[in-house]
């Protein structure tokens, strides 16, 4: 990705971010083109955090209609909006948080696009989809070097995984050095910028699911999972075999069927669940979408595009999950 002069009238509208990330950062962010799959209520989130950064573009695919519901969580669509293309209709308001970044809207299923459609964003952002169309994303990405990250929000708990492949950053330290002026010596602070690199797994590698053909021996020889982790995998595979989040409208079968995979789960990974941590209660938490929480994950999985795209910053490696009973953040790194 090659970097982006900025002009005068965006040098003055990032001037704050600049001075937060440096001009190079800046730069890298506005040549950005960036790709996110689905915007309901956490892709509006997104999309209004990295609108704000100062992205290139910004397309939007997903093949909704606005319901009712989604109406009362997304404060992108408007109250004319029911029964209309959602891509369509978060267009008005997501441009009026930036009118320098191009915004355009696609309205095919995200299923229905071939490799050649993934491969010219810098960076996809995916939410709302099943696991077997992530991971074909991914492949496509991993062969063209386009970054990926992940979210969704069940409930009050939230979760992002990231593939940035091979990437590289740089951070900037204080460190203390000792000078002499004068015969005098003196300890002052000085910036010094750091440079690393990680190495993220294919999630194929990551998100290892019940009834799979994949391995799972690596990551069950590896220490103790934080158990949100699992959480995570019994909430995507309910997702895989039901296309939707967890409703109150289906209370009860719902949480049947919640049981039944988590079993499944920890059958896979030789879990002993008598020694679970997880309260008895904690599918009471995931059912439906909460629009704080979204709030939060929308949050950070943005944080983690402007860090892939600018190279700034470490970021995450390479899952984050958000506890649902303490609300507090724990980054996991899996399949490493």
């Amino acid at each position: 990705m090659s970097e982006k002069q900025l002009s005068v009238v965006e040098a003055q509208l990032y001037d704050r971010q600049i001075r937060l990330w440096g001009i190079e950062s800046q730069e890298k962010l506005r040549a950005a083109n960036v790709l996110l799959i689905n915007i309901r209520a956490l892709g509006s989130e997104i999309a209004k955090n990295i609108l704000l950064s100062g992205i290139n573009s910004l397309t939007i695919l997903d093949d909704g209609i606005v319901t009712d519901e989604e109406q009362a969580k997304n404060f992108l669509l408007s109250k004319s909006s029911k029964g209309k293309k959602i891509a369509e209709e978060v267009l008005l308001k997501a441009q009026a948080l930036n009118p320098l970044v191009e915004i355009k809207s696609d309205t095919d299923s995200p299923s229905s696009k071939d490799s050649n459609f993934f491969k010219n964003f810098t960076i996809i952002v995916a939410t709302c989809i099943k696991t077997d169309l992530l991971l074909k994303i991914d492949k496509i990405c991993r062969a063209n070097n386009v970054k990926l990250i992940y979210g969704d929000v069940f409930g009050s708990f939230g979760y992002s995984v990231a593939d940035f492949q091979d990437h590289d950053y740089h951070e900037d330290q204080v460190q203390m050095k000792k000078r002499s002026h004068d015969g005098v010596g003196k300890t002052e602070k000085t910036t010094v910028k750091v440079q690393g690199v990680i190495n993220y797994p294919e999630l194929n590698k990551v998100l290892i699911l019940p009834n799979t053909k994949q391995n799972v021996d690596t990551i069950k020889k590896l220490r103790r999972r934080n158990e949100l982790f699992f959480l995570m995998l019994v909430l995507m595979e309910f997702r895989n075999k039901n296309n939707r989040n967890p409703t109150e409208v289906s209370y009860e079968r719902d949480l049947k069927t919640l049981n039944s995979i988590k079993k499944e789960v920890y059958e896979l990974y030789q879990f002993d669940e008598s020694k679970s941590k997880l309260p008895a209660d904690i599918f009471e938490q995931v059912f439906d979408e909460f629009v704080p929480v979204c709030a939060i994950i929308g949050g950070v999985i943005a944080q983690e595009v402007i860090k892939a795209v600018s190279h700034k910053e470490v970021p995450i490696n390479n899952i984050f999950l958000f506890d649902p009973v303490t609300y507090d953040g724990k980054e996991e790194t899996i399949g490493a």
